[in-house]
């Protein structure tokens, strides 16, 4: 009996030893560190404070204006960068249009905000400038490169200059990459269009006038240079140059309308683009300083205001 025992053991030990080890790989696994948990990526929200400072602040020497001729030249060049885009009418764009250039109504642009190219320049153009302008400002926070053409078709292309004009439809290329922003910030881009006045944000001379003579609670930007509102502005207007807008918004009161006005219309139509989406109930002088109110013969205010 006593051999039978010591037979077994060895193989009792064995069996022991190998439980021991079973037993400290299992408590060696549960004492492993669990795996580091990925880390969440911040998402930054920008907001549209942010987008509008820097288009001010990026500002070029142009003021995203382009000559005619400039645009004529690189255009008989075959300047394959750039992607002209006409804002008139539909039936205007029929009747006549700079040779090459898209239809995309002013009214309409909410829906082709994603269908223009993000690695080309984009020329806007409507009738005078003013409505290009303001294009110019949604077009460029909505992350594209865009320049207005100076004075417009009617009054630059066509009147100053005699440009050629063409009357073959161009369709929107279909392969074209576009600009994504943010989805907060393209929303309040598109509804600038969506809700647009049918005064198109712009006020005629004489109106602007008769609020003035009324007595009206408003204020009145101008933004052209501080000598040339020297020599003469409308009466009530401060002078903010354009380039300097967007360090002053504190003179501005989103309490009340602005009415802003430059040479033509068109750095005016950039800025009242910019006001109203940051909340400001903003308008630009039709035609501008030089080819509306003193056109129209309204009085001129020289002292300082």
């Amino acid at each position: 009996m006593k051999n039978r025992k010591m037979k077994w053991l060895p193989l009792l030990l064995v069996m022991a030893l190998l439980a021991g080890l079973v037993a400290g790989c299992s408590s060696a696994k549960e004492q492993e560190p669990a795996a580091n948990p990925p880390v969440q990526q911040e998402v930054k929200v920008v907001s549209i404070e942010e987008v509008a400072a820097k288009y001010f602040a990026e500002n070029p020497e142009s003021n995203r204006v382009m000559p005619e001729a400039a645009l004529k030249e690189r255009l008989d060049a075959n300047d394959s960068q750039l992607f002209v885009v006409d804002i008139r009418s539909a039936e205007d764009y029929a009747a006549g249009h700079i040779k090459g250039a898209v239809n995309a109504p002013f009214g309409k642009m909410h829906e082709f905000l994603d269908k223009l190219p993000a690695d080309k320049e984009i020329v806007l153009y409507c009738k005078s400038g003013q409505t290009a302008g303001q294009t110019v400002a949604i077009v460029n926070m909505y992350g594209y490169k865009a320049v207005s053409l100076n004075l417009g078709f009617d009054n630059g292309w066509v009147k100053k200059n005699n440009f050629p004009v063409d009357t073959t439809p161009v369709e929107f290329p279909a392969n074209l990459t576009p600009a994504k922003p943010d989805a907060n910030i393209a929303k309040i881009l598109k509804d600038f269009y969506v809700n647009m006045p049918a005064n198109t944000n712009m006020i005629a001379p004489a109106d602007l006038l008769a609020k003035i003579d009324s007595g009206e609670d408003i204020q009145i930007v101008d933004l052209r240079k501080a000598e040339d509102f020297a020599k003469g502005h409308v009466k009530n207007a401060i002078n903010i140059p354009f380039g300097q807008l967007g360090q002053n918004y504190s003179k501005i009161s989103t309490e009340k309308p602005v009415f802003v006005y430059c040479y033509s219309g068109q750095t005016a139509g950039q800025s009242v683009a910019v006001l109203k989406v940051l909340g400001y109930d903003a308008f630009t002088l039709k035609g501008g300083y030089n080819f509306g109110w003193t056109t129209e013969g309204m009085p001129v205010m020289q002292e300082a205001a």
